[in-house]
């Protein structure tokens, strides 16, 4: 037979009393938060809260899984910060994440499936049917940046849609006409919903002021498939080349990204268009990065931490309020100005 792990075991390795385990285990007071959160650790390790069920929900009520494509995970700009925003914030609420990739779309992690963690959030895109099957465990789940509208779930949000109307309404009020966009619509919703407000102010200007109308005449200087996969590879020429073939080129874009923007930047140089003088520029999100460019971007302004740490304040509520109705929660975005688009 297999040998059982004892709490002696626990407490010689940790180097506390057996007391002290007892207490991190059974989540009564007498040890301080660092210690109980090493405690839970070496007993899950160890296969120690196995044996007891008791146990196991202490360990459940201390961690929280959080769910995230690997391409995602990379984004060292965006969304990199809505993890350091969930990190902080459980921090200081007692929480431990357990990070995972949800790449492999039928895998459930064993964190939730052993029910091990008081909670879900999903950072990104994700499918509805995956929502549905992590929902089957009795978890909550919150999703960050992302929502689905066939299934009930909480969500946190940046104001996408509004943050690219203020943007492009703006660009109109200053003169512009003919602006282009410039991002992946199926790479995820929240280009898909930048699309719409950009459109939507586009309309404005119409004289029927239908979106039928105001898409049709974009899309002669858009650039709305493909694009993300090129920009991420840093690819100049292909995109450069599609740049080259557009029926139109705009006055100035508005990018689904910082990224993508400072990308399209270095592709119209290549092309001998300059910035903003030529054709300008508008970014999303407001990187970092957006102020070490020159020009510096024009963008609008994700409290991207604060994304992070809502969804976790948002689990902590839900925990107490499991019959509630989901709600979607949509956080502000500011327009910033900049360098990146000249005055008419």
């Amino acid at each position: 037979m297999e040998k059982r792990i004892t709490m002696k075991q626990i407490a010689d390795e940790l180097g506390i009393s057996i007391n002290a385990v007892s207490l991190a285990l059974n989540n009564k007071q007498g040890v301080s938060e660092s210690t109980r959160k090493r405690v839970l650790r070496l007993a899950n390790k160890t296969g120690y809260l196995d044996q007891s069920d008791k146990y196991n929900k202490t360990f459940s009520s201390k961690h929280i899984c959080v769910l995230i494509r690997k391409i995602y995970f990379q984004d060292m700009h965006f969304y990199s910060r809505v993890i350091y925003g969930i990190q902080w914030q459980a921090d200081r609420l007692g929480y431990d994440i357990i990070i995972h990739f949800t790449d492999q779309a039928d895998r459930i992690p064993p964190c939730v499936q052993n029910k091990k963690v008081a909670g879900i959030i999903i950072v990104g895109t994700v499918e509805e049917d995956r929502i549905q099957a992590l929902s089957g465990y009795g978890i909550p789940v919150i999703v960050v940046d992302s929502t689905t509208y066939g299934y009930p779930v909480d969500s946190i949000l940046a104001d996408n849609r509004g943050g690219a109307f203020l943007a492009a309404s703006h660009l109109i009020r200053n003169g512009y006409r003919k602006i282009g966009f410039f991002g992946d619509l199926d790479y995820s919703l929240s280009i898909k919903e930048r699309y719409l407000g950009y459109v939507e102010a586009m309309a404005t200007v119409m004289e029927d002021r239908a979106m039928q109308t105001a898409l049709l005449n974009t899309m002669r200087y858009s650039l709305l498939r493909d694009v993300e996969a090129y920009v991420l590879k840093k690819n100049v020429a292909v995109v450069a080349e599609r740049v080259r073939n557009l029926e139109e080129l705009p006055e100035v874009f508005m990018c689904s990204n910082d990224r993508a923007a400072i990308f399209l930047m270095n592709v119209l140089r290549e092309l001998g268009h300059r910035v903003p003088e030529d054709i300008g520029i508008v970014g999303f999100d407001d990187m970092e990065i957006s102020t070490m460019v020159i020009p510096n971007l024009t963008t609008c302004h994700i409290a991207k931490k604060n994304m992070g740490m809502k969804a976790v304040l948002t689990l902590q509520w839900r925990l107490q309020n499991r019959r509630a109705k989901p709600e979607k929660i949509t956080l502000p975005v500011d327009l910033v100005l900049r360098d990146s688009v000249a005055p008419k």
